[in-house]
């Protein structure tokens, strides 16, 4: 959200003073604004929820790709971020990591460098 010139003073006054908060008054144009990406949260929530349990049940999954989409997690990088650096449009490896697609094996080459893995067989005993 965008600050009015004061608002932005205070919060320059507040990080000067070594403060982690500040409490700014909304004008009338931001409060409609904040209610509004509020509602929309809101009214998406369940959608929201589902999708990430899909995700968390595919990073779940035993086996390579688990162990793929658990790093990508875990990597903390933005999917748009990631799916640039490997060269695929950031829904298909949105998808990906969600369960719903698969990644051909170039852009899985580069997923495995970009997230600074290595392949290691396990031996069994």
């Amino acid at each position: 959200m965008e600050l009015t010139p004061e608002q932005e003073e205070q919060v320059r006054r507040a990080r000067a003073a070594g403060s982690r908060r500040v409490t700014l008054q909304f004008t009338p144009e931001q409060r409609e604004r904040w209610q509004s990406a509020a509602q929309q949260e809101l009214s998406d929530r369940e959608e929201n929820v589902a999708y990430f349990r899909k995700v968390t049940a595919a990073a779940e999954r035993p086996g390579f790709f688990g162990d793929l989409r658990r790093a990508m997690a875990s990597s903390g990088r933005p999917m748009d971020q990631l799916a640039a650096e490997i060269g695929v449009d950031s829904q298909h490896l949105s998808d990906f990591r969600a369960g719903d697609a698969d990644l051909p094996a170039a852009a899985l080459d580069r997923l495995i460098h970009a997230l600074s893995l290595r392949l290691m067989r396990e031996i069994e005993g």
